[in-house]
């Protein structure tokens, strides 16, 4: 978590530095004041600033995007007695990072998020710690009404969880009233209004290309293959080729559209495989001009540490798109 520090008053940066010995992060003084943190709120995981809350509501509101993309921001005062959570306190851990401030001090973390104040189960909190993407985070505030109203929630997962246990959660039922959480790669179409999808990180798209293909085109492929198979973009894990491929400009621009990682598998990782035995679809055309039978598919089963067919390769105007799923 990169950090920065603001102070104003001299305590302030004395407090500032003392805290940076223990967190490491930038330290900033009044001077540029505003400028420096308007620009930080964009640069930085979290913000530590040690003076009025008021000032800092004042320069940071015009920033406020969506507690999904804001920092955390914590406020201190310059005897380090309170640390506030200000903003972002779960996604963006300003209520975790209160509470390591207050405790390098000695003061107290102030914490108003209701959930933490009721000591109940947050959602949000569980999709971070899972690395489940929040697919529709203004439905978050239909389940934590319900399980601060100590009601167990509609649950439909693909995955089990410890911390999901039965005092929380209750197995879906299509007859139910609404909210639910779903937890899932897959696409529903469900009766209820108000459903929370959180998408876990477990597939993997493997892209075959001719040479110059452009990353739209790739994208409509992708786009398609997903649509035509009912899975979620938002569970893509990582994107997979060959070495022939890997400075591909248009596969390389889908890897950071999606955010996912570009992982080459070697055609000796790829020749190791039995594709007839898989059913593995095969093109000797292609194992001609690259060494290797399969390029999507393959190298996407072995990117998804040998997981579970999905889509074995769909074929597109220069473009082989397949889907992979990585046991969790």
């Amino acid at each position: 978590m990169r950090i920065a520090y603001f102070s104003i008053t001299e305590q302030g940066r004395y407090l500032a530095e003392s805290l940076s010995q223990e967190v490491p992060g930038t330290l900033f003084g009044k001077e540029n004041l505003k400028l420096n943190m308007q620009q930080a709120f964009s640069e930085y995981d979290g913000l530590v600033c040690i003076m009025a809350t008021g000032i800092v509501v004042r320069v940071l509101a015009p920033l406020f995007v969506h507690k999904q993309k804001d920092p955390a921001v914590v406020v201190m005062d310059s005897k380090g007695q309170f640390a506030i959570s200000l903003l972002s306190g779960h996604l963006g851990g300003a209520n975790a990072l209160a509470q390591q401030m207050a405790v390098i001090t000695g003061g107290q973390a102030v914490i108003t998020t209701a959930t933490d104040v009721e000591n109940a189960f947050a959602f949000d909190m569980f999709a971070k710690r899972n690395n489940l993407k929040i697919e529709n985070i203004e439905e978050l505030k239909y389940i934590s009404s319900e399980v601060l109203k100590g009601k167990r929630i509609q649950l439909l997962s693909d995955y089990d969880f410890d911390e999901l246990t039965d005092d929380l959660v209750k197995m879906y039922d299509e007859n139910c009233q609404d909210p639910v959480v779903v937890i899932s790669d897959r696409i529903y179409d469900l009766a209820q209004k108000h459903i929370l999808y959180l998408r876990p990180a477990c597939l993997w798209i493997g892209i075959g290309c001719k040479a110059g293909v452009s990353g739209e085109r790739i994208l409509e492929a992708v786009r398609t293959v997903f649509e035509r198979n009912g899975l979620s973009t938002l569970s893509i894990r990582g994107i997979s080729t060959i070495p022939k491929k890997e400075k591909e400009a248009g596969i390389i621009e889908n890897a950071d559209y999606f955010g996912a990682n570009l992982t080459i598998i070697s055609i000796e990782q790829i020749n190791q495989l039995d594709l007839d035995r898989m059913q593995i679809k095969r093109s000797e055309f292609v194992k001609k001009t690259v060494g290797a039978a399969s390029v999507s598919t393959a190298s996407a089963y072995i990117a998804a540490n040998y997981g579970e067919i999905l889509v074995d390769k769909e074929v597109f105007p220069g473009i082989t798109v397949s889907i992979v799923r990585q046991r969790l």
